[in-house]
């Protein structure tokens, strides 16, 4: 069988889809549709995947609702989809799901799965009228993909009954699961202690430095500023705030490189961008922190790989990030928006090593019993053939 896999880019096949793509890889041919992260002067994830054995054929991806390119995009992947004829097409991430299926069906591929992992801004609570125009036009889309669609996976309880309670999808088609982690490679001692130890240092912190690593995207909407108050709470005890990621460029609710420079220039703070090593960079923490209230997926990697490397773990008590702690078992929940309750939060993990090895060992049991990438999967790709 001929499969399509139609994605943003090269960096979300080799991140987030490494284990489904190898199972698919086993008795067909997968040919990802996607952007080139970075550019093509970086092919560094393409060099992978296509060192797995999946083919690739470029399109030109951009994230946000624009008509003119929204209409390109449709035409390029209609293009490719015809001229290839696959006989299956797989959609992840919003907006190949919302036009990746309207493509596939113009192209005459009969057979179309859709992969929902969140919905992002476009249902935020925002309440400007460019949120609302943005969402109803998001609405009417998911609708009509998945009207096309054969199968469509959800990752979030909530989003499957956001759409099943207003009529919106077919019951029967849609198939939920937790999201996932590769309990495998993010294992407690995936990283050497000399590596861990050597990056630690590399980074300008010293052995006995307490960090705590928050890894997200530089939007508001993933508790950034909480964040980053948080340190400055915190900024007399000895506890390091390690910030990763990448600027939202082209984004409404993006974190400005000013704002995050300013807390740079704090002794407590460090904000390195985007980085590949973040199997290493959990390694040197003793807490991870996500205090999202992003429409996450339900489990976001953030709080997941961390968990599957036994840190403990703090995140907020949005319905969209809060089923992945077990509160005071593997971690701690707080309130959206709250900087000061974050920071109480971190300062008492941090200043009790007991309860944060305790907290540690629970969320490795909760990734393993619960969140295992393998079984996951497998259940997913018996489900959409």
């Amino acid at each position: 069988m001929k499969i399509a896999i139609v994605i943003p880019d090269d960096f979300s096949i080799v991140w987030f889809s490494e284990t489904l793509v190898k199972k698919l890889l086993k008795d067909n041919e997968v040919t990802a549709i996607c952007d080139i992260h970075n550019g093509y002067e970086s092919e560094y994830y393409l060099k992978i995947m296509k060192e797995w054995g999946v083919g690739h054929e470029y399109v030109k991806f951009y994230r946000f609702m624009n008509p003119l390119k929204d209409l390109l995009y449709i035409k390029n992947l209609y293009k490719i989809l015809k001229k290839r004829k696959f006989d299956k097409v797989i959609n992840i991430a919003t907006k190949p799901n919302l036009f990746g299926s309207i493509a596939a069906r113009l192209a005459g591929v009969k057979n179309i799965t859709t992969c929902v992992w969140g919905l992002g801004l476009s249902f935020s609570d925002s309440r400007t009228i460019k949120a609302f125009i943005l969402r109803l036009v998001a609405t009417q889309l998911y609708k009509h993909s998945f009207r096309q669609s054969n199968k469509v996976w959800f990752t979030n309880k909530n989003d499957l009954e956001y759409f099943t309670s207003r009529a919106m999808i077919d019951e029967s088609k849609t198939y939920l699961t937790r999201n996932y982690v590769n309990t495998k490679q993010f294992s407690p001692d995936c990283v050497s202690t000399v590596n861990s130890l050597k990056l630690k240092i590399d980074l300008g912190f010293l052995p006995k430095d307490k960090v705590v690593i928050c890894l997200a995207r530089m939007s508001w909407a993933k508790g950034i500023k909480e964040f980053c108050e948080a340190s400055d709470i915190l900024k007399d005890e000895n506890i390091k705030f390690l910030l990763v990621g990448p600027v939202d460029e082209g984004s409404s609710d993006s974190v400005p490189i000013s704002y995050l420079e300013k807390y740079n220039s704090n002794n407590n703070f460090k904000w390195i961008g985007f980085r590949k090593d973040v199997k290493e960079l959990y390694s040197i923490s003793c807490l991870a922190v996500y205090p999202s209230f992003y429409r996450e997926g339900g489990y976001p990697r953030g709080l997941t790989e961390p968990m599957s490397m036994e840190k403990p773990v703090i995140t907020t008590d949005s319905k969209h990030c809060s089923a992945a702690v077990d509160h005071e078992i593997s971690g701690l929940l707080v309130p959206i928006r709250n900087s000061i309750a974050l920071a109480d939060a971190i300062k008492r993990i941090v200043d009790d090593e007991e309860l944060a090895t305790s907290f540690g060992i629970q969320s490795r049991k909760k990734a393993q019993r619960e969140l295992d990438e393998e079984v996951i999967i497998e259940g997913l790709v018996n489900s959409i053939f």
